[in-house]
């Protein structure tokens, strides 16, 4: 089954920023939960051939989510006013980096596709909207914090990284391929 993307450059931007969040979630040595990734999984990340992990970027949705850091109220409350805690100053400059460039993405597609922002951010909250009628300043404050909200998107199901994970070590071919499309259902049904 051949997939199709009706816009490239999209596509290679998703590649990008999935082989960029998993250079993190690899690069992390903390020996407990990280971006919501059980050490498990992330040491089987870890394992992986660089091919391989080039095939789990090749999801064609986001791999990495933001908690908690998306809509107006929390910027314009919360994050001007953030504390500076021991873990966003352990923060490292690529997780920060990646972050902000995450974030100006998001905001920036929001603002022009709100069907591929939905994809990227979920549907059916307010979210998108939020981001989209962020002031540039406001996205800025949020940046600030954005790197404390970072995790995998849908850490939380019980079977998606593992799957992903088992099917990326497997030959290419259906099971890849249709373990990737459950990734895309899932952005399409679930608000996280």
């Amino acid at each position: 089954m051949a997939s199709k993307w009706p816009d490239s450059q999209v596509r290679r931007e998703i590649y990008e920023f999935n082989l960029g969040f998993l250079a993190l979630v690899c690069a992390d040595g903390s020996p407990g939960v990280a971006y919501g990734l059980d050490p498990a999984i992330r040491q089987r990340l870890r394992l992986l051939a660089p091919a391989q992990l080039e095939a789990v970027a090749a999801t064609p949705c986001l791999l990495a989510a933001f908690t908690n850091v998306l809509p107006p109220p929390a910027i314009a409350q919360g994050v001007a006013e953030a504390p500076l805690t021991a873990d966003r100053e352990t923060q490292s400059d690529a997780a920060r980096m990646f972050a902000a460039s995450l974030l100006a993405w998001l905001w920036h597609t929001a603002r022009q596709n709100r069907l591929l922002a939905a994809l990227c951010i979920g549907p059916g909250s307010l979210a998108v909207e939020h981001l989209s009628s962020a002031a540039f300043r406001d996205l800025q404050r949020t940046a600030a914090v954005a790197p404390g909200c970072l995790e995998a998107r849908f850490c939380r199901h019980p079977r998606l990284w593992p799957d992903l994970v088992r099917a990326a070590s497997m030959p290419a071919g259906p099971v890849l391929t249709a373990t990737r499309l459950s990734v895309v259902q899932l952005a399409l049904i679930s608000r996280h």
